[in-house]
């Protein structure tokens, strides 16, 4: 397998479309359902379910793109280091996030701050974590508090600020309107869902099994896609009450009547491993913003 083709592999499984694939990739549609033959002969099996125009991973798909998309988030954490350590600048901190949506209000407030710091901020799913830890180039990690991975004793932290789940719906939704979403009712909608291996999902499947439901089958997309199908119409999502703050005006996030799930977020660091001067000034500033 080479890189190219796994790339090409993760757009069309993303898209559902060669056609739509093809034109995002900059080739033509019989090169790139061509590279996804190739993958499949060198693997010995079909990866999608073919049906005219649709085409959808299957389950031996779904698998490679678990393992694809480690691989090309082990990559761009491999750059982000190797560009970390070509800088020239004396302030640099680097922080890892369960959930980008998490850190918006937070880094834009550091950055307008310390514009002179360098804030690197980067995603890392939940098994990449899990699986390998926090690499090393990061100090500090923003997760829900209450992981059992984070819950022993080589982590420090402080508490951020409580969450909860929230349906994200059009402006013009019934439940935008009327500032609350009924579980049962939320339930008989067109339903987008986060992608798994993040917190969000987890939190979901956790709160409607709380409430017992089973967490219904869907489409999973990424939240830029999530939110252009809701600001569509399409459908609607799920989201937390932190992000409907932190988001630009255009959607509405209400809360779920019959899912009252909190947990906090919190910021973690190695206990094993002093501080900088800028790591302890971000620290600072974290606790002066959310105490």
């Amino acid at each position: 397998m080479e890189l190219q083709q796994l790339k090409y592999f993760k757009k069309v499984a993303q898209t559902e479309k060669i056609s739509a694939a093809a034109e995002s990739l900059f080739i033509s549609a019989p090169a790139l359902s061509a590279s996804v033959a190739r993958l499949e002969k060198e693997l010995g099996m079909a990866l999608f379910d073919r049906s005219g125009n649709s085409i959808r991973l299957n389950r031996q798909g779904r698998i490679l793109l678990h393992y694809v998309n480690q691989v090309f988030a082990s990559l761009e954490s491999a750059r982000v280091e190797l560009r970390q350590s070509m800088m020239q600048q004396s302030r640099h901190v680097a922080v890892a996030a369960m959930s980008s949506n998490t850190w918006i209000d937070l880094i834009a407030a550091f950055s307008q701050e310390y514009p002179h710091f360098t804030l690197a901020c980067t995603n890392q799913r939940l098994s990449q974590f899990e699986a390998a830890g926090l690499p090393s180039h990061f100090s500090f990690l923003l997760a829900d508090e209450g992981k059992s991975s984070l819950e022993a004793g080589d982590w420090e932290h402080v508490t951020l600020f409580q969450d909860s789940l929230v349906a994200m719906v059009h402006p013009e939704h019934p439940f935008a309107k009327k500032g609350s979403a009924e579980l049962g009712e939320l339930l008989q909608e067109t339903l987008f869902f986060p992608v798994p291996d993040y917190p969000l999902h987890e939190r979901l499947q956790q709160g409607l099994a709380a409430a017992g439901h089973p967490m219904p089958n869907g489409n999973s997309y990424s939240g830029l896609v999530i939110r252009r199908m809701v600001s569509d119409g399409i459908g609607i999502s799920f989201s937390t009450a932190h992000t409907g703050k932190s988001m630009p005006e255009g959607l509405r996030y209400v809360p779920i009547v019959g899912m009252e799930q909190t947990w906090a977020v919190a910021l973690y660091w190695r206990r094993n491993r002093a501080l900088t001067e800028d790591e302890q000034l971000f620290l600072d500033f974290v606790e002066r913003m959310y105490g």
